[in-house]
């Protein structure tokens, strides 16, 4: 998404400067030959995109940056932050297509979740405007420039708009947001949710349907679901509600489920596999961000099921996914959950 999110920068009339992380050497050398060799994006890169690698960067980069884009999976964050207290001098706009959640390190451990923006901002490093970036917005089709639309989220308007300002073209259209931590609650939350529709869609036995047969009804039933419930959680962990029915939840709960890692291990949950087989065998090596989520929430949510503050009746499915990713169990989803009184 780095690689991508390049692409709008670019054609806007802006020197891009990628940086790959220690784990991306590769993508780096191959794009400093040929910017038409990028291994994963199916895309070439502007000539205002330079690629640079991790051991190449310096304060001076910092230095001379407007805006910068931290696309790293949720647990290089804290390895990221390091890095910006290493080299940044001064304060500069941080936009985040990074998503996930962070338990606190209270006592007990995890009964307290933030938003990655809030994280960051606790990191040690000196205060700045950080923007949220989230919505249905797959990699590929953003580099190919095909129409996408996404939303930016600040905790007041202007360094939202700013940003948009920056990034907004014909094809990668902005819409902006005052409640950061809905969004980044939403764009963390579809994670874990697009687990249990896609493993409803492979065939789940509560579907009802065999394991080779795409199961129409119950997939639709249990996204809305979903939705609902990713709503609650947002307003639980102090966003507004309606921000899941917007691009930030349904829009990019729909495209996870399409595709990507959550789609995949979803999938291996619906035919019977447990987290740790899934994680072992077709999802080997692969980092599955709603597997994060589910761990980074499940002391705090269990919690507020246990004093009441949240009701369990409310939420058959994010108990189902929790349970499955923290007991290493099979996805067991009881269908007559649904519409309980």
């Amino acid at each position: 998404m780095g690689s991508a999110i390049a692409v709008p920068a670019a054609d806007n009339g802006h020197q891009v400067t990628l940086v790959g992380t220690h784990l991306d050497r590769h993508i780096i050398a191959a794009l400093k030959a040929d910017r038409a060799a990028h291994p994963r994006l199916g895309a070439p890169l502007p000539p205002a995109v330079e690629p640079l690698d991790i051991d190449e960067l310096q304060a001076e980069h910092f230095d001379s940056a407007d805006l910068i884009i931290l696309g790293i999976s949720s647990a290089g964050m804290e390895w990221a932050a390091e890095r910006l207290r290493r080299h940044m001098r001064s304060p500069k706009p941080i936009a985040l297509v990074t998503k996930g959640l962070v338990p606190n390190g209270a006592e007990p451990p995890g009964t307290y979740v933030e938003t990655l923006p809030n994280a960051l901002r606790e990191g040690g490093l000196p205060a700045m405007p950080i923007i949220g970036i989230a919505g249905p917005c797959v990699a590929q089709e953003l580099g190919q420039r095909q129409p996408t639309a996404v939303i930016y989220a600040s905790g007041d308007d202007a360094p939202a708009e700013t940003a948009a300002r920056w990034m907004r073209t014909p094809y990668y259209r902005i819409s902006k947001s005052t409640d950061q931590v809905g969004v980044e609650a939403c764009a963390a939350l579809k994670n874990l949710f697009a687990i249990g529709v896609s493993a409803m869609r492979a065939g789940h036995p509560g579907s009802g349907r065999s394991a080779d047969t795409f199961a129409m009804n119950p997939t639709a039933a249990i996204f809305s679901q979903a939705v609902i419930e990713m709503a609650q959680l947002a307003e639980w962990l102090g966003g507004r509600r309606e921000t899941a029915m917007g691009l930030a939840g349904v829009g990019d709960l729909h495209v996870t489920v399409g595709g990507g890692r959550n789609g995949k291990l979803g999938a291996c949950l619906g035919r019977g596999m447990r987290l740790s087989d899934a994680l072992a065998g077709p999802l080997k090596g692969e980092t599955v961000e709603g597997v994060d989520t589910g761990r980074s929430i499940a002391g705090a949510f269990q919690a507020a099921v246990g004093n009441g503050t949240l009701a369990a009746a409310a939420f058959p499915l994010a108990s189902s996914l929790i349970g499955a990713i923290t007991n290493d169990t099979p996805f067991a989803f009881d269908f007559e959950s649904l519409g309980r009184p």
